[in-house]
């Protein structure tokens, strides 16, 4: 079991389109990121992704069109940037890690009900399962489910 931990820095605003954070800011170490949307208190995860270089990484990731209209013609609200850095333990492997924290992330905005532009600006397809249950069954079966297909 690889259980990663994520070390997350303060998130960037993505003014203008196009959108050109900080680089020098962002560490050049392995780790995850994600662009979202911030809306009064509400938000909505746009992308998660995995590096090994978060600067160049999120760099290149600049540069994909079809990712960045996705996320300029998403609803109104200010367009952000986060990224955490990987913390190893002894033995583990920095790329088992990284995948293992971008599919726990993905997992967890996908269950949260985001919609996901992972595949290069294209939504992520979400199954949705729906319970009705009886009250003596509420505590064991939730009420909805929600995984990437």
């Amino acid at each position: 079991m690889i259980n990663p931990h994520l070390e997350w820095h303060e998130p960037q605003r993505l003014s203008s389109y196009p959108y050109s954070p900080d680089l020098d800011e962002i560490p050049k170490s392995a780790g995850v990121y994600l662009f979202y949307r911030k809306h009064g208190t509400s938000f909505e995860v746009f992308y998660v992704g995995k590096a090994l270089n978060l600067q160049s990484r999120i760099k290149g990731q600049l540069n994909n069109l079809k990712l960045m209209n996705s996320i300029k013609s998403a609803a109104n609200g200010a367009r952000m940037l986060a990224y955490a850095e990987i913390t190893l333990r002894p033995g583990q492997r920095k790329e088992s890690a990284i995948v293992a924290a971008e599919k726990l992330l993905i997992r967890h905005f996908v269950e949260e009900g985001h919609e996901l532009f992972n595949i290069q600006g294209v939504k992520l397809a979400v199954q949705t399962l729906r319970n009705d249950r009886p009250a003596s069954l509420r505590k064991v079966i939730p009420k909805q489910t929600q995984i990437e297909a």
